[in-house]
């Protein structure tokens, strides 16, 4: 039987618990800072990762330097480094201290995979190696480890589309016993093998200087209007990704018509998200989709703005699996369990992601889109059937 995993309770040097704690941003000190949306990030960032609620402390340490943002970074610094303000975390189990290391195979190159590891490693002492790569590519290494019978990898961390198609090569062992998954909450769910920490959303990117809010569209629908023909930058819905995302759920929820209406569109296709996204606040395109909402906090304060469709947004379970024959199975299942601790959800909110315990914190200006309504996600087995029909239609 797998062993159990305890959750992980985080303390401060005074032993009072905050493991299930969230960020107070009011009566603080630095509520007029804290009203800054960046300073606000990298606030939040730091109190995540060292498990800081410290605000009288670091307004008192500004004080005598004049209670400037520069100061205010000095005092970050000197709390950061105070020992009566780091945390301290209680051991991860023996099996997993024992085994020391986890190697991740990150197939959504998102940057929060890291984010989780570096503060996994904060309070355990477990490495986290993150190994980045396209879906696809991170799909052949672990075909080519295992059928080699040299398994490198512990864990992946990708979508459940991709998800799916490994679980059906065999490519994942059951997780076994990991306490947190009870914390899920709907429309994710566990599966024997794979455990959804996240989702992730799509919705529609527009320039902001390009399309005012009276001529936006509202929904996926308006997005056929002919005064948007040659206008839309779209991911390639014709290979896995966002865009198999988007058109496999608008087709499930609008049928055949809407997808060949929207191909008369001549829609411009790419395959780099990120790059997408730059480009339309570059001004080269009014509006992408489908925009991941996780990419928000990499182009705020640009010339951009985000439309929640009317409809609702299709979304992507993400999270881990663990590998067959993963060399360090015990470290990885306590690493599965840290991702549902508050602290690692209120992270991942913080990245853009809904989070899968109910009742995380979300930062303000992403609440309306997390909090979006859910048009509907990928089916498992039905991936390559949708890819053929994109490919059918948008030619």
């Amino acid at each position: 039987m797998p062993q159990h995993v305890e959750p992980i309770v985080v303390r401060d040097c005074h032993h009072q618990a905050y493991a299930h704690g969230s960020i107070d941003q009011t009566d603080s000190p630095l509520d007029g800072l804290l009203g800054n949306p960046h300073i606000l990030d990298v606030f939040t960032r730091l109190r995540l990762v060292y498990r800081i609620r410290a605000e009288p402390q670091i307004a008192a340490m500004a004080r005598p330097y004049g209670g400037s943002f520069v100061s205010i970074r000095m005092a970050l610094v000197a709390v950061l480094l105070s020992p009566c303000v780091c945390a301290q975390a209680q051991p991860a189990p023996a099996a997993a201290q024992h085994e020391g290391k986890i190697v991740v195979y990150n197939g959504t190159s998102f940057r929060v995979v890291r984010m989780l590891g570096d503060l996994f490693a904060s309070e355990t002492g477990i490495a986290v190696d993150v190994l980045d790569g396209r879906a696809s590519e991170i799909r052949e290494r672990i075909r080519t480890e295992q059928a080699a019978g040299r398994a490198i990898g512990d864990l992946i961390y990708s979508g459940s589309t991709s998800i799916a198609q490994q679980t059906a090569e065999g490519a994942f062992a059951p997780f076994g016993d990991v306490a947190n998954a009870a914390k899920i909450a709907a429309p994710l769910k566990a599966t024997e093998t794979f455990l959804p920490v996240s989702a992730g959303y799509f919705a529609v990117l527009v320039n902001a200087n390009m399309v005012s809010h009276a001529e936006a569209p509202k929904g996926w629908r308006d997005l056929t209007d002919p005064k948007w023909q040659g206008k839309i930058l779209s991911d390639d819905p014709r290979a896995l990704g966002g865009g198999e995302v988007w058109f496999e759920v608008t087709y499930e929820a609008f049928g055949r018509p809407y997808h060949e209406a929207m191909a008369k569109q001549k829609p411009v296709f790419s395959r780099d998200f990120a790059q997408s996204n730059q480009r339309v606040a570059r001004g080269e395109y009014p509006l992408y989709l489908p925009f991941n909402v996780s990419e928000f906090q990499r182009i705020r304060g640009l010339p951009i703005r985000v439309v929640v469709p009317a409809e609702g947004v299709p979304y992507v379970a993400l999270g881990p699996a663990v590998l067959k024959d993963a060399p360090h199975p015990n470290a990885a299942r306590a690493f599965m369990n840290f991702m549902l601790d508050r602290a690692a959800q209120e992270l991942i909110a913080s990245e853009g992601f809904r989070p899968a315990v109910e009742g995380t914190p979300t930062p303000a200006d992403l609440a309306p889109v997390i909090a979006a309504q859910p048009l509907g996600t990928t089916t498992p087995g039905k991936t390559d059937g949708f890819l053929d029909l994109a490919k059918e239609i948008y030619k």
